[in-house]
């Protein structure tokens, strides 16, 4: 996704056995991950690696490589990682010379790490770009987020408040599905006038929660 400076490098490759003990991972996590080859920290965005500054949201940034013999995705393994480890993660998936990028907002809350809502890429070539200009981890673990989820963060919108829109936009956007399927299968024509004219205006009101 970035370019990242040479003092971000950790390149820490765990052994499956001691991280399934670290995690406490059971039969399902397990099952999960039975198409994972290796796991590896690779980079540790941090305030002293970076010169950012922290936040109590994101103090540091894991970006994690995981390679696999197939294109499914390891699930429950991820969202096991994710509730252990107490800072954000750009998860790499690696599978046939294609990636896929995996991330959660997390929170703290009361000290412990609540996972507020996790996004995916599909499968695409590695592409790379450079490091935003900020002064803020923060700054820089949104835009990992908008570049996997596909919107933007408003400005001076929370971590809580982004999580909602996203699932009121997944909720819209499946309801509008639902509807453009009743208009077409309708044939009475004022029902589907009536359904058409739901149809644009819920379409509005979806452009409205997308910017």
């Amino acid at each position: 996704m970035f370019n990242y400076n040479e003092q971000t490098f950790v390149n820490l490759k765990f052994k499956m056995l001691d991280l399934f003990r670290t995690i406490k991972a059971d039969k399902e996590i397990k099952t999960s991950a039975k198409n994972v080859i290796d796991v590896t920290l690779s980079n540790t965005l941090s305030q002293d690696r970076t010169k950012l500054d922290a936040s109590v949201n994101v103090k540091e940034i894991y970006i994690m490589d995981i390679h696999l013999n197939t294109s499914e995705v390891p699930t429950k393994f991820l969202e096991a990682l994710n509730k252990f480890i107490n800072f954000q993660i750009l998860f790499r998936l690696h599978f046939n010379y294609e990636i896929k990028y995996v991330i959660a907002l997390k929170v703290l809350q009361e000290e412990k790490i609540k996972v507020l809502k996790t996004f995916e890429s599909d499968w695409k070539k590695v592409a790379k770009q450079d490091m935003p200009i900020t002064s803020k981890l923060e700054n820089v673990y949104k835009l990992m987020v908008t570049n996997v989820a596909g919107y933007s963060f408003r400005q001076e919108e929370t971590f809580e408040q982004y999580a909602d829109r996203m699932s009121v936009i997944k909720n819209q956007k499946a309801y509008i599905e639902k509807l453009i399927k009743m208009r077409d299968a309708e044939r009475q024509p004022n029902k589907k006038i009536e359904l058409n004219d739901r149809v644009r205006q819920m379409k509005k009101d979806l452009q409205m929660l997308e910017n």
